[in-house]
């Protein structure tokens, strides 16, 4: 699969139970990843707090991509134009309060409280990157439905 990497990204308030939050996003990621929080202050000094987590090796990419389900993947393809950009990245966003529950599905345009997620793409000289990512995809889909993803959180 033509995959370079997976990057997640959060920012919860100090208000926020980043523990809840870390925990949605190890599971988002299969486990296969260590969560990093980092602990600063907002431009006016609230604290935030942003998680984040990158998954390099393209098996566990793979598998992590996968894990997104069939219709979350379908609804990123179809919308393709507008998620990738000229570096090879496809852009997309969870809902936190979904994600924390245990549900992948897809924020809407404009929410605030999402996990941002970025699937670097192996582009290679002579490739187009919009069919390198219909083919990731389609192989992501076939995946999860093999492996029945997603599962529940545990």
């Amino acid at each position: 699969m033509p995959i370079h990497s997976i990057h997640w990204k959060a920012f919860a308030s100090g208000l926020d139970d980043e523990a809840v939050l870390c925990a949605a996003m190890t599971w988002l990621c299969c486990d296969f990843e260590k969560v990093e929080v980092e602990k600063t202050t907002s431009f006016h000094g609230s604290p935030i707090h942003i998680i984040s987590a990158d998954i390099s090796k393209r098996g566990q990419a793979r598998r992590a991509l996968a894990h997104l389900g069939e219709k979350v993947l379908q609804e990123i393809i179809s919308g393709l134009e507008h998620r990738l950009d000229d570096e090879n990245c496809i852009h997309f966003r969870l809902r936190i309060a979904d994600l924390v529950c245990g549900h992948i599905i897809l924020a809407e345009p404009g929410e605030d409280r999402a996990v941002k997620g970025k699937v670097k793409l192996q582009v290679y000289p002579g490739d187009k990157p919009s069919e390198v990512a219909e083919i990731l995809f389609k192989e992501a889909i076939e995946r999860a439905e093999r492996m029945g993803f997603p599962q529940a959180v545990s």
